[in-house]
């Protein structure tokens, strides 16, 4: 488990992030807030540890931190940054967290928003996605996509400046306030 504090900035390429732990250590990670946030509900509702945010928890991505930004100003996706050996190891779990936000949000337009649609999109995407679609039942997809949207909110409403405090993995109590 960790704590999670975004740092909500002017822009989004000035957010920033750190990842907190029960021993006292804090590390700053790299987070893009409107693609990663997703995966923080996703992965948390679907139970996903080797994921994105389970990566980064145990160390994984950490190139990333050193380079927040690139030069130009676009926004750096932890993905950018060529993974070390944790993150490496654990890119298959990553691609299916991926997959997962993917089939939660819709993000190509592709079939109905329903608890079946989420399984069909992401049954589509290999047999580690296929597996996972499979043991996802209606409630959990329902709960995956209102808490993205909720946090959506909680984000879109906070002042530059302001902090967004959160957990990894989310709590279940926090997922359900829907």
């Amino acid at each position: 488990m960790a704590d999670v504090a975004i740092v909500k900035g002017e822009t989004p390429a000035t957010d920033r992030t750190w990842l907190s732990f029960p021993d006292g250590t804090a590390r700053r990670v790299v987070v893009h807030v409107i693609h990663d946030l997703p995966h923080l509900v996703v992965e948390s509702a679907f139970d996903l540890d080797d994921g994105l945010w389970g990566t980064m928890a145990v160390g994984g991505f950490s190139p990333a931190a050193r380079a927040a930004t690139r030069r130009n100003g676009r926004i750096r996706l932890v993905t950018d940054a060529p993974p070390d050996e944790l993150a490496a190891r654990r890119w298959p779990g990553h691609l299916v967290a991926k997959a997962a936000v993917n089939a939660v949000l819709n993000r190509w337009g592709d079939g109905p928003d329903t608890p079946d649609g989420v399984r069909t999109r992401l049954s589509s995407n290999g047999p580690a996605a296929a597996a996972l679609a499979g043991r996802l039942d209606d409630e959990s997809v329902r709960v995956a996509a209102a808490g993205v949207q909720r946090l959506f909110r909680v984000w879109s409403a906070l002042p530059a400046g302001g902090t967004l405090r959160l957990t990894w993995p989310l709590h279940e109590s926090w997922l359900r306030l829907i």
